[in-house]
Parts: C-alpha cells; structure tokens; sequence
C-alpha cells in the first residue's frame, strides 16, 4: 500500500490513535501534518519519526486565534493537505480528579447495596457536574472542528478523504447508552457528526468522509484510566464482554488506513464501526452496545 502522493492532516498526531495514525502513514510514504497543541508536544511526537516529510501543525481547538493563525500558515505552505485524520478531542479533564474521586470511595464501600447506592449518588453528582461544564467540550469537539473544517475542507484536491474518529458512547448518547461522566464529550461529537453529515451532501462528489466509531482504545491514557478504575464497577457478568470490544491504537491505526484508500462513496458521511480487531464493519454489534451502555458512572 502506498500513500506517497498524500499529505494527511492528523490533528490529536502527538499521542494515541492520532500519533498511531500519523506513524503508520508516513511509514506508507505520507507526508504528514502533524496536529498539536504546542509545538514543545510537536517536537516531541515527531522525534521518533524524524522531520522527513512530516511538518507542524500548531493549534488549539478552544483557542479560535490559535485556529486561525494555523490555517493562515496552512494557506501559504506549498504542501497542503490532500486529508484529514481528526483524532483530537477533550473536554473531560474538568472530570478527571472528580471521577478518581469517585472510583476511590466506591473501592471502600462493601458490594451490596450500599454500593449500589453510591454509584447512584456518584452519577448523579457526575451528572450535574458534567452539565455545568459542558460548554469546553463542546468547543473543543464541535465548534472548534466545525470551524475548521468550513475553512479547510475547500483546500483539499477533489477526491480528497475526511475521517473522524467518535466511540460507541457517542453512538448511544441520546439513547442512554453513555456514562454520565462522558455525556458532553459524546453529545459533542454527536453534533459535529451530524454537521459534517450535512456538509458531506454539500461536497458531493468532491470528497469522501466516514466516522470511525470506535470501542475502547485501550493502550491510551483515557483507556487504561478506564479499564484500571471504571470496568471493576460493571456487573461481572458484563466485564468479559466488554474488554472483548477493546481495540489498540495500532489497530485503530490500521483502520484509518483502510478508510483512507478503500472505496467510499461520496456525498454522505459514512458509518464504519471498530471494536475487537482491525477489521472496519457497517453494522452496529447491539449484544456490545447493550454492554457498553451500563458502565455505570
């Protein structure tokens, strides 16, 4: 597989999925553009790599200045982007300290139904939280993207690709299928979706864009986080199910390029699901929805 005639965007490139992703393109021949927040976390990501073929792109999702001097750069680079890899994301780090605070005291509590009853009391405290924080995430995993995205998708060549990445949380948001502690990430990245979906129909036949929508990514830092103080919580029976559907960064890695050179029909944004392996699918595994929508913080 060769990607030698493309330059892929990667935002979220300097760790996880999204250095994964950049990685294993360049390695095909990509050059990549590779997205961070600051040009210390660049320098780095990119050391490993080596600065053949690989160039910064410095910007901040909640910074809508930051946004706007790195696409002004963009504009006068001579490699623009012919891709883009949207791997970056936030908004739960006003959650962190609260949820450890809250996997802490559920530890000394005896299972039971005194257990049953702080998680009850946890997730609604989590809940109210969430909402009283929500407007980063939703800068972050929406209006900031968004904002991109109307500037920069009309300076890729025709033929170009659009991959974002999103999680079966998200996919189950609105149906109740989503911790309470990620309810604005997933509510965020809903909304994006649906605009990019728009925007896709407005692109027509000029580019391809496709969701990933991904399991637990359990090599990162969010993943190992969750696996290491969250799953214990699950009814047992749930567990091995659940950890089945994890996913590394290499195989997500794996997919998003899958995405970017298998045939994808433009004009709509299209659904591919990840969970277990590699392996890009169209349809939903309901038996691993029905799992992941009782993690129950």
């Amino acid at each position: 597989m060769d990607l030698a005639a493309r330059t892929i965007l990667v935002t979220g490139g300097t760790s996880g999925t999204g250095l994964a992703v950049a990685k294993a393109a360049h390695r095909l021949g990509a050059d990549v553009l590779l997205g961070s927040r600051s040009q210390t976390s660049y320098a780095e990501a990119v050391a490993p790599i080596g600065d053949d073929r690989v160039a910064p792109f410095i910007a901040d999702f909640a910074d809508p200045r930051s946004l706007e001097a790195a696409l002004d750069r963009l504009e006068m680079a001579l490699n623009r982007p012919t891709d883009i890899v949207h791997c970056a994301a936030g908004g739960l780090e006003p959650m962190l300290r609260p949820l450890l605070r809250a996997t802490a005291a559920l530890r000394r509590t005896e299972p039971g139904p005194e257990r049953e009853a702080a998680i009850v009391r946890h997730r609604d405290e989590l809940d109210r939280m969430v909402h009283e924080n929500a407007a980063s995430a939703f800068v972050v995993n929406h209006e900031g993207p968004r904002w991109l995205f109307e500037r920069l998708v009309p300076m890729l060549r025709d033929g170009g690709r659009i991959i974002v990445y999103s999680s079966l949380w998200s996919e189950g948001v609105r149906r109740g299928d989503c911790p309470a502690f990620y309810w604005s990430v997933a509510e965020s990245k809903t909304q994006f979706e649906e605009w990019l979906d728009q925007a896709a129909h407005e692109w027509g036949s000029r580019f391809s864009a496709a969701v990933l929508i991904g399991h637990l990514i359990s090599d990162t830092s969010m993943g190992k986080l969750i696996d290491r103080n969250m799953v214990q919580f699950m009814a047992p029976e749930d567990v091995p199910p659940f950890r089945s559907g994890y996913i590394t960064s290499d195989q997500a890695a794996e997919a998003t390029i899958d995405a970017l050179t298998r045939p994808i029909e433009p004009g709509a944004l299209r659904r591919f699901y990840l969970a277990g392996s590699a392996r890009l699918t169209t349809t939903l595994d309901t038996a691993l929805m029905a799992v992941v929508g009782r993690m129950p913080l």
